[in-house]
């Protein structure tokens, strides 16, 4: 009697996949593929997949702490593993290749990471290499990407046009297949005051124009951050390059409109913007001790207002960590905190 009712359930193709979307992780998927080839169709099923996604969010196996050490003078990447896992993902950490030290590199950077890809740019020779390190395929090697595109070389001589920076972003393909990877660089015109954004693609191994944009921007070189916050989301990448507005390049009409931070923040501090679940920015500013979360909603292609989601006090939070080498005193002592990273949806930030 049990096996007749376990074999009506399991018989059925729609019960099987709702069957299947309640597994904790992809691996347990691999595993009822290898059943029989009827749960390897129900198990591919992309419907299912994409379901399988929603309902579980990739999981962050840990993080890359990218440092510069003054004595040093280079970049120093290591990869940091969050603790404790549960043993599925303790597994894909013991037999991925996470470390970035067995590229010949003088000097390591992380640019991107997203779906298990991260960007690196290693310099090495007297030249930089950028590339595509898969840690959870130790087999394969980094995937160099050709040679950037020669844009437009600033004006040296007379330092009226700076290279304010130039990063490879990534973003996931309209089929859901693989990533797709763009070259982005910003130009400052001082004299002009005008900031000129270009965008190429990278398409069959070549990396091809994909947009440009200028706009009027007052003294942006003496108002860059100390951290550039710049990342991809949907179709706008989304630059925080002064400390009174974002810059949004549109991939699709070409303009770079501005967005102004909130009126209630004060301009000073520290500032990192963050990818925000679907459309929008998060914006986290941190200024005497205090960490303010806000949120910019990006509807129907304008930009909404901000909205503070929360205020949080570094003080007490330090405080109720409870150190056992310290006394509540020893944070009477700090007076400033630093910003290193802070994750999409502003779920984490490291601070310092």
């Amino acid at each position: 009697l049990a096996a007749a009712a376990i074999s009506l359930v399991l018989g059925d193709d729609n019960l099987l996949g709702e069957i299947l979307l309640r597994l904790g992780f992809p691996t347990d998927l691999v595993r009822a593929a290898a059943v029989c080839r009827r749960w390897l169709r129900a198990s591919s099923d992309p419907v299912l997949l994409r379901r399988f996604r929603d309902l579980h969010p990739p999981r962050l196996l840990g993080f890359y702490v990218v440092t510069f050490p003054t004595l040093q003078r280079r970049f120093r990447t290591d990869f940091v593993p969050m603790q404790p896992q549960p043993p599925e993902l303790a597994a894909v950490l013991r037999r991925g290749r996470f470390s970035l030290d067995t590229y010949d590199s003088q000097s390591t950077r992380v640019l991107d990471c997203r779906n298990g890809r991260v960007i690196v740019s290693l310099f090495c020779g007297g030249d930089f290499k950028r590339g595509v390190h898969s840690p959870l395929h130790p087999a394969r090697d980094l995937v160099i990407f050709p040679q950037l595109p020669m844009m437009d070389v600033p004006d040296s001589d007379n330092y009226s046009t700076h290279r304010i920076f130039c990063e490879i972003l990534s973003k996931e393909s309209v089929d859901g297949h693989g990533l797709s990877y763009f070259s982005v660089s910003l130009d400052y015109c001082v004299k002009e005051e005008k900031a000129t954004a270009c965008v190429y693609r990278l398409q069959d191994n070549a990396w091809r124009m994909q947009t440009s944009a200028t706009t009027q921007i007052s003294g942006l070189r003496a108002s860059l951050l100390k951290q550039l916050s710049i990342f991809l989301a949907e179709d706008k990448i989304y630059m925080g390059i002064t400390t009174h507005s974002i810059l949004v390049l549109d991939l699709t009409s070409s303009t770079s409109p501005q967005s102004k931070f909130p009126n209630k923040m004060p301009f000073d501090g520290q500032i990192i913007l963050s990818r925000a679940n679907g459309c929008g920015v998060y914006l986290s500013h941190v200024k005497d001790l205090q960490l303010c979360i806000w949120l910019h909603r990006d509807c129907n292609g304008s930009i909404g207002d901000w909205l503070l989601v929360d205020t949080i006090s570094l003080h007490d939070l330090c405080a109720n960590l409870k150190i056992s080498n310290s006394t509540t005193e020893d944070w009477d002592d700090l007076d400033d905190a630093y910003m290193h990273m802070v994750g999409d949806d502003a779920e984490y930030v490291f601070l310092e």
